[in-house]
């Protein structure tokens, strides 16, 4: 049995969608201004949160997607890959000469916060992983190229940024910073709606319950963490994606599931409010994507198949 992350790697899709409104830390009324996110004040939000229902549970599926959609993203990742040559494969002992291929994979991510001068998206570390170009698609389907900020392997989580100079009024117009709740306060057998771009082919809309909480994983890194555990449908694709309870507010980034064929319905989700701090860090921090020298169009662009992105936890 093994814990499969999510985000797979397909060649050329990058799809678009998302919606929703508010700020990292929640609030107890129902429209009020976004805390800092970070304790040394160098990030400040200024937007307001969507007034939902006081109901516990006074939104369908529906409302749910109409709020969040605006705010989830698809992030394509371009990355250079070394490869060994089909051609020269055959040499003693099966070696010979490697070359660099480009790869693509698509993945999703959540606008979490919104300074003024950024937009912040927070995603799984492994959605950007050895990126050289990542892009991030809008529920309008404008594309356009993101900056990491930071990221954290051990947690699996990371931070893009885009200008707000760079987007378009329209854009502008159509997109939300999510609206953020309480993990804590989930409870066993409570309803959850995932979003994220499955398979790469765009925005998709599951459900489910909370199946477990503070279900303990150790990944490859030897990193043990705890998660909210679904039954709704975690799919290659999904990594970065949202977790929502039924006020439409994020409690979970999905990031990871159970692939065996003796398993169904064992999807994991990041907490948020285990790593509100950590998001808030992530966004103070500069990283650069790496170079190669060798442009794009001199280089071949490869599917990369799903099982690429299998990795075990132990």
């Amino acid at each position: 049995m093994s814990l499969v992350l999510s985000a797979a790697l397909f060649g050329g899709i990058s799809a678009g969608a998302f919606y929703g409104v508010s700020q990292l830390f929640p609030q107890e009324s129902d429209v009020v201004a976004a805390e800092s996110l970070s304790s040394s004040g160098a990030v400040v939000t200024s937007l307001a949160s969507t007034s939902y229902s006081t109901a516990r549970y006074g939104m369908d599926v529906s409302d749910i997607a109409a709020a969040a959609l605006p705010s989830v993203v698809a992030i394509t990742n371009i990355s250079v890959q070394e490869v060994q040559s089909y051609f020269n494969r055959f040499g003693p002992n099966g070696a010979g000469q490697t070359q660099l291929e480009e790869t693509t994979s698509c993945g999703s991510g959540i606008i979490i916060a919104n300074d003024g001068a950024y937009l912040y998206i927070v995603t799984n570390a492994h959605v950007v992983e050895d990126a050289t170009t990542l892009s991030v698609s809008f529920v309008d389907n404008s594309v356009y190229e993101a900056q990491l900020c930071g990221a954290d392997e051990t947690v699996d989580l990371a931070v893009l940024k885009i200008a707000l100079s760079d987007l378009s009024s329209d854009t502008l117009s159509q997109i939300s910073v999510i609206a953020v709740g309480d993990s804590d306060a989930l409870e066993v057998g409570e309803q959850v709606v995932a979003i994220g771009n499955a398979l790469g082919y765009g925005q998709s809309v599951t459900t489910g319950i909370v199946s477990a909480l503070n279900r303990s994983l150790t990944n490859e890194s030897g990193t043990t963490s705890t998660y909210i555990q679904t039954d709704a449908a975690i799919n290659p694709g999904n990594s970065g994606g949202a977790l929502l309870n039924l006020d439409g507010q994020l409690i979970g980034i999905n990031t990871a599931k159970l692939s065996d064929t003796d398993v169904e319905g064992m999807g994991y989700a990041i907490p948020i409010s285990d790593v509100a701090e950590l998001i808030a860090q992530l966004m103070t921090q500069t990283a650069e994507t790496e170079t190669t020298g060798t442009s794009s169009s001199q280089q071949s662009v490869w599917v990369t198949p799903a099982w690429r992105d299998k990795r075990t936890y132990g």
